[in-house]
């Protein structure tokens, strides 16, 4: 087992003794900031389904674009899936109740994020 030295901590060693580069910190940062964003805009968009978010709100209707083009790769794959429309439950009829389509997509970009960070920590600690 390899001992590290209490002192380097902080200075870009992790656990496992391995420092990494800043492109590699700046590349995993970015794709955590871009990560975040768009689980921000699904999230936003199921609080607005919910009715928490007021629908008359100014952002309401870029939150209902945002969120729509960020659900249509798992509405699609619903669609091809379990039959009928491909787009069944996107549209700008929000603050109808609950849409498990945007809760789909916030699973579905959660998943595709833990790959992406995979891919990401291994090519910074090449």
């Amino acid at each position: 087992m390899r001992m590290i030295d209490p002192a380097a901590w902080g200075r870009g060693s992790t656990a496992h003794g391995r420092g990494g580069s800043r492109l590699g910190r700046l590349v995993n940062r970015l794709v955590v900031l871009a990560f975040a964003a768009i689980q921000a805009v699904l999230v936003a968009r199921i609080l607005l389904d919910l009715g928490v978010i007021p629908a008359d709100w100014g952002i309401s209707a870029s939150i209902a674009d945002w969120s729509d083009t960020l659900a249509a790769p798992v509405a699609g794959l619903a669609g091809g899936l379990f039959g009928g429309g491909a787009t069944s439950g996107l549209g700008p009829s929000f603050g109808d109740g609950f849409n498990p389509v945007m809760l789909a997509a916030l699973f579905g970009w959660t998943m595709v994020e833990g790959l992406v960070m995979g891919v990401v920590r291994k090519l910074a600690s090449a």
